[in-house]
């Protein structure tokens, strides 16, 4: 029974992991900051973050930073319910994912508590380390943010890169990441603009 708990938990911890990453992907490959209502509303956070990823840690409260992500499960917990799909793995896959935020969070702290530390170094939420990988240009890989083992069989598999090119190929859309603010070559015109601008 115990150990039946135990699996559970973590075939949801994975799936919210999965999720996380899912739409961390999503925000990084295809939000530009001039999109309607979710331009300034998700994929301008999105940018600063990769801009001055220490923002999150200086700025906010625990409520103002995890709201959206509660929102944003809470709904989804409620349609899947609607459709007969809300049950005890839905439930606490949206609850683990929610506070993906706040596990990202203490990823870009110096210093955490004694239990944060812990968890992090023992790989049961995502190594520092880890992470710091997704923060090195074009900011297109490690992308799940609640623990290391995910991402570490989705960057083996190169299941990211496939997902693009699958889009791609059926779709026509392309990632948007060179048209960011926050991508290499547009950093580079803006320090070239700044350096002429210095003359």
């Amino acid at each position: 029974m115990v150990l039946k708990a135990i699996g559970f938990f973590f075939i949801c911890l994975w799936s919210a992991d999965f999720l996380s990453g899912f739409f961390h992907w999503m925000e990084d490959t295809y939000c530009l900051e001039n999109y309607p209502l979710i331009g300034s509303f998700i994929c301008e956070p999105n940018i600063e973050h990769h801009v001055d990823p220490q923002l999150m840690v200086r700025t906010g409260t625990f409520i103002s930073r995890n709201i959206l992500q509660w929102g944003l499960c809470a709904g989804m917990f409620g349609i899947l319910w609607c459709i007969g799909l809300g049950n005890p793995f839905t439930f606490l896959t949206l609850l683990l994912t929610s506070f993906g935020n706040e596990v990202h969070r203490w990823n870009h702290m110096s210093k955490t508590g004694p239990f944060v530390t812990f968890m992090k170094d023992s790989g049961l939420i995502q190594m520092q380390r880890q992470h710091s990988m997704h923060h090195k240009q074009p900011h297109n890989q490690y992308y799940c943010v609640l623990t290391s083992q995910v991402n570490s069989v989705l960057e083996r598999i190169k299941f990211w890169r496939r997902l693009e090119w699958a889009i791609e190929i059926t779709t026509g859309i392309t990632p948007k990441r060179e048209n960011r603010r926050d991508s290499p070559s547009q950093i580079k015109q803006a320090r070239a603009a700044a350096m002429e601008k210095a003359k």
